[in-house]
């Protein structure tokens, strides 16, 4: 698999390419961190999970947050295999962390993506 890289897209005479996991990695980053409507042409591509952000940490707030996340995925990077279970949201002192587990359809690997959502300062 094959993505453009971001932020540093272009060098002189070339675009910058990511390849396999970190192509993947940086899709589902892309994803993750998007709201729905932000992307022109796709009202739909993104999570629209930081909505919750300021919400009451509990287990109904994570279920809604893996949901939307799955959804995600399974509706817009089709080269990655998981199910609802291989989503997991912890917190970490001042971090929301989401580690995904799937496998990829295009070489049949399973990995492990650990995605920062949210990290404040402190």
């Amino acid at each position: 698999m094959r993505s453009i890289s971001f932020p540093n897209m272009f060098s002189k005479t070339q675009t910058n390419l990511s390849y396999d996991y970190n192509a993947t990695l940086q899709n589902l980053k892309m994803l993750l961190w998007s709201q729905k409507g932000e992307l022109f042409g796709d009202p739909y591509f993104g999570t629209g999970i930081k909505k919750y952000m300021a919400d009451q940490n509990d287990s109904l707030l994570r279920d809604i947050l893996v949901d939307n996340i799955y959804t995600a995925i399974a509706m817009f990077m089709p080269q990655l295999y998981l199910t609802r279970k291989d989503i997991n949201i912890t917190s970490e002192r001042n971090k929301v962390i989401v580690k995904i587990k799937a496998m990829n359809r295009v070489d049949y690997t399973t990995n492990l993506y650990n995605i920062i959502l949210l990290q404040s300062e402190s």
